[in-house]
């Protein structure tokens, strides 16, 4: 529901007025570009957008110009304006961050800014990225989000802010570190000689020195001030008098002169100026319609305001689109307001009129409230909230129009209270939708009138209770009423149902409803992609290769992440937390089928751009990549790898290993059975106990994959302490196991229950029934290589198919499955030594780009620490390599497999 991007805030100011041309503040400027920010801060009317803007193209270095409104003051909408602006200059950067920014994922700045930072940081040209109006932004998290943009700024970027007020960064660390260059309204103010210059070449009737020095004095330099007072005089014979008569502070003086200004205009134009100061930007027709005479030509005026230099700034080449001087246009509207306000709300309803026709419901908007008009209002985002595409109201402007309206009102109309809950949701304020919804719900239960559409409003509010509850993490509450919602609404209702078809997507998938899922998922992919959205169309294609994979079908499933993965390339979704999770989901397919080396690469790629982005699918790559470390017997990195999944976020609704069942298979893979053990008694599993697919609220170590891990244990317990009783155990718990899955229809835990099965049968020396199940669960129908669920077993499951080969049992996957086996144990006798004191996380991160021939300072940059810090992990990484420099340390860690 995001609004269009307006390609006028993009341009710098034009002006056909002569400039005072100022070198002392562009020689102050220039010495700026050493600092990270620039700050030109001063009241309204001291030329901070004119000086900024003649700088910028003075310096003939890239300029990437945004000129900031109210609206900006929504963190998406802010970034996606700051991305837009530097494409201006470089279209290469940035899409990472829109496609972070688009996610449902998105989360703090700490998620969708560094991947910015990087790609500035790869630049080879200087670039200023230049904020007009900063003053306009309020919202606390812009102020945090552009301070730690600041922090990591690349040397070659410099950002440059015009602003009435000073911003709420770190302006004194920045000033005590030689980083700040400011400009203040002291700089600004106009000297004896510009003043004089700007006057001389405005007026064809030249004031003499003590005129020019009386006016100077007067205006203090103040640049607005001069220019009204030129407006003045350019007319009069009595500038004498005019100018004796500048008296007072600033507020007062503007005050006067405009109202100078407009009595030296004709009527008509007098008019125009006063009607139209209720716009923010002016085109001819829009002129038209608010100033309501058929005489009037809006594009003649416009042209004819700015060859008069009558306070219009042009906002587009063209010069289609204008607005008037901020000052100019607040003292005119105090005037309509002072001399006519029933014609200003007037104005105001024109404007709402033609904005609603041309479809700028947003703006529309605007007027409506600024007219008091409430009941249009509500009818405006009632109009909205019930169409059947996407609203054209994004989440800030509703925000602000329904705090505008009494709460009598929106308390009283049921489309109101859902545009306010929905609004809560998006904004990540679940208390306060929570509360709409509670108060919606009786106001429907009391079969008002004002519910017309009763159908799709129950819808929305089922949908937004559905939201509510995924929220809490209650997974079959959540499909429950989101699959009302979906009976409810309308089938052409697309904005809404593809919210709910998403997250409906994802509650199948965790409760493993295949059935529902595959009617499901291809239209969740389907209008991901028609929307250029990631997150549905990547996580349609992430989930129905799980869902296949599981059942057999590994050559589909790889197919579909593969796809995922392209179209991740292809729109530069790779950032994105569905970006990030299709590739890691792509590597463990391929670890599955032991292509271990593309897994382990696919791995670093994905956890790269993790680390990067603080993506939740960051733990799920370092589990997968302990995984397959494993699998390729290096065990320092395994362990490695799973101590920085400790670290990451938790991933409550996971079907993948969690990180404490990981480390159980990795005890029971070195023989540290006490550990895995350990790990059974903390869970709490038992032989009897209920079996879930995924893990619950109530029971989050008690999924499939839990047990499975728990039945090894048992098995490893019986084959260490010669224990029968475990023996029974692991055999009693593997039926069960065998049912679950079965009755689920997910063939590849059945295969994987059967070849355990065959392990508890060969050791309990019972030779037929394991050949019979090692022979069912080879041969249990698939396609694909699923390879790692046996030779994940070793040594038992080495005996085991040496065994069946001597029975005949010799197919060619035998074969293959014994020479990895024997493979493995051969490049394990032939490691090298392991270290003595192991790599932390962030010295193998380093390591890694020590390897990629990256320079400290890049690497530095790219891990956001200092050049110092850099130096110190590579210190530490000699040392415990027992090498002297990077060349060395690469090939010892390559030696050691600590690298590939």
């Amino acid at each position: 529901m995001a609004s269009p991007l307006l390609v006028t805030k993009f341009h710098l100011q034009s002006r056909r007025s002569p400039v005072v041309k100022r070198d002392r503040l562009f020689q102050q400027l220039n010495q700026g570009l050493t600092s990270r920010l620039i700050l030109i801060s001063a009241a309204a009317g001291f030329g901070k957008t004119t000086v900024l803007s003649e700088w910028v193209q003075q310096t003939q270095l890239p300029v990437s110009w945004l000129a900031l409104d109210q609206r900006d003051n929504d963190s998406t909408r802010f970034w996606t304006y700051i991305v837009a602006a530097l494409q201006q200059t470089d279209r290469a950067v940035g899409e990472a961050t829109l496609s972070i920014l688009q996610s449902s994922e998105a989360g703090s700045f700490e998620a969708f800014l560094p991947p910015l930072l990087n790609e500035l940081a790869q630049l080879q040209t200087d670039l200023i990225l230049s904020l007009d109006d900063y003053h306009l932004i309020t919202a606390p998290e812009i102020h945090a989000a552009l301070a730690f943009f600041l922090d990591y700024l690349p040397a070659q970027v410099h950002l440059a802010i015009a602003t009435r007020t000073d911003p709420p960064l770190p302006l004194a660390r920045l000033r005590a570190r030689a980083q700040l260059t400011e400009l203040r309204a002291a700089d600004l103010r106009f000297t004896d000689e510009e003043a004089a210059e700007f006057l001389q070449q405005s007026l064809s009737q030249p004031l003499t020195a003590p005129q020019v020095e009386a006016l100077q004095k007067q205006t203090e330099g103040w640049i607005a001030g001069l220019q009204l007072a030129m407006l003045s005089l350019r007319d009069t014979a009595q500038s004498e008098a005019l100018i004796d008569s500048f008296r007072g502070n600033q507020r007062y003086v503007l005050d006067y002169l405009i109202e100078e200004v407009l009595d030296r205009q004709p009527p008509a134009l007098q008019t125009f100026l006063l009607r139209t100061s209720v716009l923010e930007q002016m085109c001819g027709s829009l002129c038209e319609a608010v100033v309501g005479e058929e005489t009037v030509n809006g594009v003649e005026v416009l042209e004819q305001l700015e060859h008069q230099n009558l306070f219009v700034v042009p906002l587009d080449r063209d010069r289609t689109w204008y607005r008037y001087h901020h000052l100019f246009a607040e003292s005119l509207r105090h005037l309509l307001q002072r001399t006519d306000p029933d014609y200003m709300l007037a104005c105001h309803h024109r404007a709402a009129q033609w904005y609603e026709h041309q479809g700028y419901i947003a703006d529309a908007l605007d007027h409506v409230i600024a007219a008091g008009s409430f009941e249009d209002a509500a009818s405006l985002i009632e109009q909205e909230m019930q169409t059947h595409e996407n609203p054209r109201l994004d989440a800030i402007v509703l925000r602000s129009a329904l705090a505008a309206m009494p709460p009598k009102l929106t308390h009283s109309r049921p489309w109101l209270l859902a545009a306010q809950a929905w609004v809560g949701f998006t904004s990540s304020r679940f208390a306060e939708a929570i509360s709409v919804i509670h108060i919606l719900e009786e106001l429907l239960d009391q079969n008002l009138p004002a519910a017309e559409n009763s159908d799709q409003l129950w819808g929305l509010v089922v949908a937004l209770k559905g939201m509510k509850a995924r929220q809490q993490g209650h997974v079959a509450e959540s499909v429950a009423f989101m699959e009302k919602a979906l009976q409810l609404l309308p089938q052409d209702y697309s904005w809404l149902r593809s919210l709910i078809l998403l997250n409906l997507g994802v509650t199948y998938f965790v409760a493993d409803n295949y059935e529902a899922a595959k009617q499901l998922l291809p239209e969740v992919s389907r209008i991901g992609k028609a929307r250029g959205t990631a997150d549905p169309a990547i996580a349609g294609l992430y989930l129905q290769a799980q869902f296949l994979a599981l059942r057999g079908r590994m050559d589909a499933a790889t197919s579909l992440c593969q796809q995922g993965l392209n179209l991740a390339t292809e729109r530069h979704w790779l950032a994105t937390y569905a970006g990030v999770l299709v590739e890691v989901a792509l590597a463990d397919l391929l670890r599955e089928q032991n292509q271990l080396e593309a897994a382990a690469q696919h791995l670093t790629q994905s956890i790269d751009r993790a680390i990067q982005n603080q993506q939740p699918g960051l733990m799920m790559g370092y589990i997968t990549l302990a995984r397959v470390r494993q699998a390729q017997g290096d065990f320092q990195a395994a362990w490695a790898a799973i101590q920085a999944a400790e670290r990451c976020q938790p991933w409550l609704w996971s079907t993948i290993l969690s990180v404490a069942t990981c480390k159980a298979r990795l005890q029971l893979a070195e023989g540290h059975l006490d550990g895995a053990i350990a790990w059974v008694e903390k869970s709490g599993l038992s032989v009897e106990g209920e079996l879930h697919y995924s893990p619950t609220e109530q029971y989050p170590a008690a999924a499939e994959l839990d047990y499975l891990t728990y039945a090894r244990v048992l098995l490893a317990q019986a084959r260490l302490q010669s224990s029968s009783s475990h023996l029974q155990d692991a055999l009693r718990l593997l039926n069960r196991l065998y049912e679950f899955a079965k009755t689920g229809g997910r063939t590849i835990r059945v295969m994987e229950v059967l070849l355990l099965q065959a392990l508890a049968f060969h050791l309990e020396e019972n030779q037929k029934q394991a050949l019979d199940a090692l022979n069912h669960a080879l041969n249990v129908p698939r396609e694909g290589k699923y390879f790692r669920l046996f030779l994940d077993e070793g040594n038992p499951m080495a005996e085991l198919l040496k065994f069946a080969a001597s029975k005949n049992i010799y197919s060619q996957e035998v074969n293959y499955l014994l020479a990895e086996l024997s493979s493995v144990k051969e490049d394990k006798s032939a490691s090298a030594q392991p270290l003595i004191e192991p790599l932390t996380d962030r010295e193998l991160e380093v390591l890694h780009y020590l390897a990629t021939g990256m320079t400290n300072q890049a690497i530095a940059d790219r891990l956001f620490v200092s050049l110092a810090a850099v130096k110190w992990h590579a210190r530490n990484i000699y040392g415990k390599l027992a090498v002297n420099n990077r060349t060395q340390a690469v090939a010892r860690a390559r030696e050691s497999r600590i690298l590939n």
